[in-house]
């Protein structure tokens, strides 16, 4: 059994499945769940907004979508493998486990129901969250604390960005 997992009931060897994979597996449910929860039409969505002056097109979106679930599998993975796992180790899990939770909530806030404003405060506790994740990973594996770093830096843009589109479509 994964040590970091056993607290949790989750049985990666016993299942005969090796850490990366359990990350993998992880990153994929979460990303299928971020694309159940804001539907058809996302690019449709992007093109009925006004958006701010310094947007990236939406095949960058897409990039920086794929580059969120590279570093929340390296993060999972080193937690699942760890050889010497804290209880801070599975809190870290946890956290990781609630941030792509929320930020599949974030896709249908902004995507299905379409409420800009509720897309921008939802960035409040999520970036709350995620500087939570960061903390207590530097605390225990200051690697995967690195990993995260850019995505934090990447949330004042992501921030700002979901202000301005609020802003720019107020009725």
């Amino acid at each position: 059994m994964c040590a970091t997992c056993a607290p949790l009931g989750i049985a990666v060897e016993s299942v005969t499945m090796g850490s990366a994979t359990f990350a993998l597996l992880i990153c994929a449910g979460a990303a299928a769940l971020e694309g159940a929860l804001a539907g058809r039409g996302i690019r449709a969505r992007f093109a009925e907004l006004r958006l701010p002056r310094f947007s990236p097109p939406f095949f960058v979106w897409i990039f920086i979508g794929g580059v969120y679930y590279a570093i929340c599998f390296v993060i999972l993975y080193r937690l699942v493998a760890s050889n010497r796992p804290t209880p801070t180790h599975n809190v870290a899990f946890v956290l990781v486990v609630v941030l792509m939770a929320a930020n599949a909530a974030w896709g249908l806030l902004f995507f299905r129901r379409k409420d800009l404003r509720a897309s921008f405060l939802a960035f409040l506790p999520y970036g709350f969250l995620t500087l939570l994740l960061i903390v207590t990973l530097a605390s225990i594996d200051w690697i995967s604390a690195l990993v995260l770093a850019p995505y934090v830096a990447y949330l004042g843009y992501a921030l700002w960005w979901a202000h301005r589109v609020w802003l720019l479509n107020r009725a």
